[in-house]
């Protein structure tokens, strides 16, 4: 089997795996790997998460350096009228539709198809080469925080996440807080002279506004601004109450070094600038931004690999949306974000990657193994 027949091969298999999240399920997943990897005679092993949910980890080589390939296992929900099947893979033309295609069951596979193939040529190899796979990441990163805490990261780390086989050395992270508003509750025939806690909330947006704007003075090398927005506004109690409490949600993209203290401290500051009393922050998720120096070396071949395959000149870029890359630099892990696929497709209806661009994914993924292990 040649290397574009096996990295179908694989991703058609992944496609083929229900592990939409929620619920995950993404055993079903690392249990496709493992008959592909215990075929190809490479050792691998499922890490078991509890709930039908798990890691996938395989590796041969010895030594030093470990290069790491590192992808997740889940997808998230097929909502919207899908004119594809949303489970599945469906070829039309050059593309090929499914949900995961680009985010990121092609990665996986071609990051799979890459390392199988090295093995099977006995690949004159200096270290050794792992490959990780995880539940999770859509949501609370439970298979990544795994992961890290029984094995020790990698000398170097790809995440396969859709960059277009770009080479992206930074993302922005998220702290998702909600406010909560406190007022003057009372029937809605009533007037009353005071403020309501959807008044309050109202002006509690404006200043939200007023603080993103400002935000667009903070500057960075290769990411844009912190940005942040307001994504759900909650409230009703009745159709003729004018409720004592109301609930918002921020989305706030922060730099990396932004702590979660830190976008707490600057969004308590933006309202009580506005002078907004009667509030509390409850936490929902914090994740790191992340970020390898342009400089580093491990870059520098990256982008020579994705060069060479794409045939373009490569420079060090943003990965536009969050991933795990944070975890893994903070473990200690030098880790580009370089992947087939689009992020404008990723979490859409008719999800699609570029048949062409998987298989060089494939090619891509082994220049890489080769400059940095051969």
């Amino acid at each position: 089997m040649n290397r574009e027949e096996l990295t179908l091969e694989i991703f058609l298999k992944l496609m083929a795996q229900d592990t939409i999240n929620p619920p995950g399920n993404e055993r079903r997943g690392a249990e496709c790997l493992r008959e592909i990897f215990d075929r190809a005679g490479i050792r691998c092993e499922i890490q078991d998460l509890g709930d039908n949910r798990a890691n996938f980890i395989a590796e041969f080589g010895e030594g030093k350096p470990v290069l790491e390939f590192s992808g997740h296992l889940d997808v998230v929900p097929c909502v919207g009228d899908w004119q594809h099947p949303s489970i599945g893979a469906t070829q039309e033309g050059g593309l090929i539709y499914g949900r995961g295609a680009c985010d990121m069951k092609g990665g996986v596979a071609a990051m799979c198809a890459a390392a199988i193939s090295l093995h099977e040529e006995k690949a004159p190899l200096k270290g050794r080469i792992r490959l990780v796979f995880v539940a999770d990441e859509e949501h609370a990163n439970l298979g990544m925080h795994a992961f890290l805490e029984r094995y020790p990261a990698a000398d170097y780390t790809v995440l396969g996440e859709p960059t277009q086989l770009h080479v992206a050395v930074a993302h922005r992270g998220v702290a998702r807080f909600y406010i909560d508003l406190k007022g003057y509750a009372c029937h809605a025939a009533l007037r009353t002279g005071a403020e309501s806690a959807v008044t309050k909330a109202a002006r509690a947006i404006l200043a939200i506004g007023e603080m993103n704007e400002r935000l667009t003075a903070t500057t960075h090398a290769i990411l844009p601004p912190p940005s942040i927005v307001i994504t759900q506004a909650e409230g009703y109690e009745k159709d003729n109450v004018v409720p004592g409490r109301v609930r918002l949600l921020t989305d706030f993209r922060i730099l990396p070094g932004t702590t979660e203290p830190d976008a707490r401290r600057m969004i308590c500051e933006a309202l009580d600038r506005a002078g907004i009393e009667g509030y509390s922050l409850e936490k929902r998720f914090y994740m790191p931004g992340g970020e390898i120096s342009p400089g580093e070396e491990f870059v520098s071949r990256c982008c020579e690999a994705a060069a060479q395959t794409n045939g373009r000149s490569e420079t060090p870029r943003a990965f536009d949306a969050s991933c795990e890359q944070c975890f893994l630099v903070e473990a200690g892990s030098k880790t580009v974000v370089l992947g087939p696929g689009s992020l404008d497709q990723a979490h859409t209806v008719d999800e699609f990657v570029e048949k062409a661009q998987l298989l060089r994914a494939t090619e891509c993924y082994r220049r890489i193994a080769m400059s940095i292990l051969g």
